[in-house]
């Protein structure tokens, strides 16, 4: 999925210290590989190809990375970036890491193609700025300025291929070209979504590539099929020291699971080759009945071909009583999305994704409602787009419903209604006053009791 978190000044010094010295000798020696360029803020800082560290620096710091000049007038020396990671599911890591060099390609191809298109979707939706005193207009950004670290195993020393995406706290207003800090609540609000896009675009990359099949997706993320659960856990290190830190604190809380995170995080061992950590991991998986590793990896791939999605189904079920309504009983866009990317067992394009939420969303009125969130705006209610045009910034998206929902609520209102006459749950005022007095009730709470007691209501 994806996580977010700000990082610390000085912090992208790990990224940098543990890229191989010899980019063409990455399997042989030891070290990740080097960071690449993305994002269209970094396209018009002129940065592509090979991240380096005096450009990475710079940036971070706020400043141009060729001239060395100031950017930003007031740079972010607190939170100079933000390190957003992509994790690919376990069985992905498993089909990389023991299968054939030829397949791997494959899959980090995938896992690149999914990272960049989860980017760009979190460029258009959560890269803006804001300007004004006190930061009272929202405005969007060229984009971000930003790099990716891929890695390939867990600080435990299990295949775990994953991203680290670098987002610079620094970028360019469309309308005005002034160089500020991001506005940090928008990328945090469509994480999230960004990282079910990721999943379903990871899905649809592998399942044209290698043709693998998939379990139903969890939480937005599917497994190969075929991959044994044993083998997942047993891969699963440091996710199993986690769990067993928090058994062992009797807590659970997403809080107590980042603590648990941070106190059993150990040092990844960077002396490692990927042809060393490959000739463990097919051991260590042979102990578990996969004699031969590249087999079992190809054995799973060539089965199975991308599914077109339904999209009269889909509309269907997102708008039925257990679809978008199940557990709320409004919802944004981006629940759709994550909706939509969830109900993909093959994945698909991001753009086909968003294409089909649009569809949901607007397609049929009969069934899916705008709610009117209608009131008088300031400037900070909205954020300025490339073309001049505005849009509500509220916190803020539109907002829908179903009119089967609608219907639900009249008819629960109405059935209510009908019972304002029933005389029921009367108790004797001079018992509810004295009780009033003896359980030293408040005077909202005092309230309620006596509207309870003597409206006769019978809902």
């Amino acid at each position: 999925m994806l996580n977010i978190g700000r990082m610390a000044p000085g912090g992208h010094d790990y990224y940098l210290g543990i890229v191989a010295s010899g980019a063409e000798d990455y399997y042989l020696v030891a070290g990740e590989e080097p960071g690449r360029w993305i994002g269209h803020g970094a396209q018009r800082l002129g940065l592509a190809g090979r991240v380096e560290a005096d450009e990475l620096r710079a940036v971070l710091a706020g400043n141009h990375p060729g001239s060395g000049d100031r950017l930003a007038r007031h740079p972010a020396r607190k939170v100079p970036g933000f390190d957003l990671t992509f994790r690919a599911p376990k069985s992905v890591s498993l089909l990389w890491g023991l299968g054939d060099r030829t397949v791997g390609a494959q899959v980090v191809a995938a896992h690149d193609a999914a990272v960049d298109a989860a980017v760009t979707y979190l460029e258009r939706t959560g890269g803006f700025t804001r300007r004004g005193a006190g930061g009272s207009e929202t405005v969007a950004t060229t984009g971000f300025v930003a790099s990716a670290f891929r890695h390939r195993s867990s600080r435990a020393g299990d295949p775990l291929l994953h991203t680290h995406v670098l987002v610079a706290n620094l970028a360019e207003t469309v309308d005005d070209g002034v160089w500020r800090t991001l506005d940090a609540r928008r990328l945090y609000a469509h994480a999230k979504t960004a990282g079910f896009l990721y999943q379903a675009q990871l899905r649809h990359e592998l399942t044209v590539s290698l043709g693998v099949a998939w379990q139903p997706p969890v939480n937005g993320a599917g497994d190969i099929a075929g991959v044994d659960r044993d083998l997942i856990e047993t891969f699963s290190q440091r996710r199993r020291a986690i769990v067993q830190a928090l058994s062992e604190r009797g807590e659970g809380s997403a809080k107590a699971a980042q603590v648990a995170t941070l106190d059993t995080r150990q040092a990844k061992d960077g002396k490692v080759s990927e042809a060393q950590l490959r000739a463990g991991w097919r051991a260590r998986a042979a102990g578990l009945g996969v004699r031969d590793g590249v087999s079992w990896a190809r054995r799973l791939t060539g089965v199975a071909r991308p599914q077109p999605p339904d999209g009269t189904a889909l509309r269907d079920e997102l708008a039925a009583d257990t679809g978008l309504t199940a557990n709320a009983s409004t919802f944004t866009r981006r629940d759709v999305v994550q909706a939509v990317a969830s109900r993909l067992p093959t994945g698909g394009p991001v753009a086909d994704i968003e294409a089909l939420a649009d569809a949901t969303l607007t397609g049929d009125p009969a069934r899916i409602v705008q709610l009117d969130t209608s009131r008088p705006r300031t400037s900070g209610d909205v954020i300025r787009r490339p073309d001049g045009t505005t849009v509500d910034a509220t916190g803020g998206e539109p907002r829908f419903t179903t009119r089967r929902l609608i219907h639900t609520e009249h008819a629960a209102a109405e059935a209510a209604s009908r019972r304002t006459g029933d005389r029921v749950a009367l108790g004797d005022q001079a018992a509810v006053e004295q009780t009033i007095v003896d359980r030293g009730l408040s005077i909202e709470q005092a309230e309620m009791v006596r509207h309870l007691t003597s409206s006769g209501r019978g809902v």
